[in-house]
């Protein structure tokens, strides 16, 4: 699963990286803007870590842009800061944050939250593919009953 890591500071991108990198497929971007571009190239879910004060587009910036767009609605993100009032943390989740880490952080707690953020994302991606096969399967049906009703409408003009 890739990780983006949205950080301008050096020593927290660095930390980042060490403690995803064993698990995760980890890329970087220095700015809002960057991440903001990585975000939509990606065509697979994707979570990121987004710094809330950086360069650009701030992380709630990259939130809100985010959600408004469909090929980017289901990216999984984490606001990493270190602003800790109840206020900031309400604001940071209604941009349109799925979680909120303060600085600094567990490594062990930033660990389990990435993997419940894949744990989500993979079950959206099993959803969507059971959507997809229900789909199909109503089509056929529908195919298989427009069928019978020709075959009775055929056997009755015969009869």
């Amino acid at each position: 699963m890739k990780v983006l890591i949205a950080e301008d500071d050096d020593f927290f991108s660095r930390l980042l990286q060490q403690v995803l990198k064993t698990e995760f497929e980890v890329s970087l971007a220095q700015n809002g803007n960057e991440a903001w571009n990585v975000l939509q190239q990606n065509a697979e879910p994707i979570l990121a870590i987004l710094d809330w004060v950086m360069p650009g587009m701030t992380g709630p910036q990259i939130c809100r842009e985010a959600r408004s767009h469909t090929e980017t609605a289901g990216t999984y993100m984490i606001l990493l800061t270190a602003k800790n009032s109840a206020a900031d943390i309400i604001a940071g989740l209604r941009s349109g944050a799925d979680d909120y880490v303060t600085k600094p952080f567990q490594p062990e707690e930033l660990r389990a939250r990435v993997r419940m953020g894949k744990r989500i994302l993979d079950l959206q991606s099993a959803l969507d593919t059971s959507k997809s096969a229900l789909e199909r399967a109503l089509d056929r049906e529908k195919q298989l009953q427009e069928r019978l009703r020709s075959l009775e409408a055929a056997k009755a003009a015969t009869a």
